[in-house]
C-alpha cells in the first residue's frame, strides 16, 4: 500500500510540475504590458516633498502659486479678524470716554458748587485767616475759590498770602480765566 501511495504522490507531483511548466511558457511567451499608471495627485506629492521626474515645470510653478495664494489668503483672513476686533475695541473705548467726559463734566459741577461755596466762607473770615487757609490749600484749589469771590475780597485774602503761593496761584487764575 506504500508503495501505491508513493507511486501515487509521484505521479500527482509530477503532473502538477508539467502543468506549471506549460503554464510558464505560456504565460512568459505572452505579450506582457504594464499596467496603466495610476493618476497621480501632483499637488499631495509635491506637499510631502516628492518631486517626479515626468513632472514639467509649470505644474510645479502652479503648485508653488497655489501655496502662496492660500499663504496669502490666510494672512487676510488674520488680518481683517484683527481689523474687527480692533474696530471694537475703538468702539468700547470711545463709549468709556464718553462716560468719563459725562462724569468728568458732572464732576466738574459739582466742584464749581462746593468751589463756590467755599468762596462765601472765605469772604466772611477775617483776611488775614482766610489767606492763612489759602496756604494750605492746593494751588489749583486756592486759585479755583479765589476766581469764585468777589475782587476787593479776594485781593485783601492774596494781600495775606505767603509770596510763593501767591505768585503759583496767580498764574494759575490767569490760566483759568483764558
Amino acid at each position: 500500500m506504500t508503495k501505491l501511495l508513493q507511486f501515487m504522490g509521484g505521479f500527482i507531483l509530477s503532473f502538477l510540475l508539467i502543468i506549471g511548466l506549460f503554464t510558464g511558457i505560456i504565460w512568459y511567451t505572452k505579450d506582457y504590458s504594464e499596467p496603466a499608471a495610476a493618476p497621480l495627485n501632483i499637488d499631495s506629492l509635491l506637499a510631502a516633498g516628492v518631486v517626479p521626474d515626468s513632472l514639467n515645470v509649470f505644474d510645479k510653478q502652479r503648485y508653488q502659486l497655489d501655496q502662496e495664494r492660500a499663504k496669502i489668503a490666510a494672512e487676510q483672513d488674520a488680518q481683517q479678524r484683527r481689523q474687527a476686533e480692533l474696530e471694537q475695541q475703538k468702539l468700547q473705548l470711545q463709549e468709556l470716554q464718553q462716560q468719563l467726559s459725562a462724569a468728568s463734566a458732572e464732576e466738574d459741577s459739582i466742584m464749581d458748587i462746593q468751589y463756590s461755596e467755599m468762596a462765601k466762607l472765605f469772604e466772611n473770615m477775617k483776611p488775614v485767616d482766610a489767606g492763612a487757609v489759602m496756604n494750605s490749600l492746593p494751588d489749583f484749589s486756592a486759585a479755583k475759590i479765589l476766581t469764585r469771590m468777589s475782587k476787593r475780597q479776594a485781593g485783601r485774602v492774596m494781600n495775606s498770602m505767603d509770596t510763593g503761593k501767591l505768585a503759583k496761584v496767580s498764574q494759575l487764575i490767569t490760566l483759568i480765566k483764558n
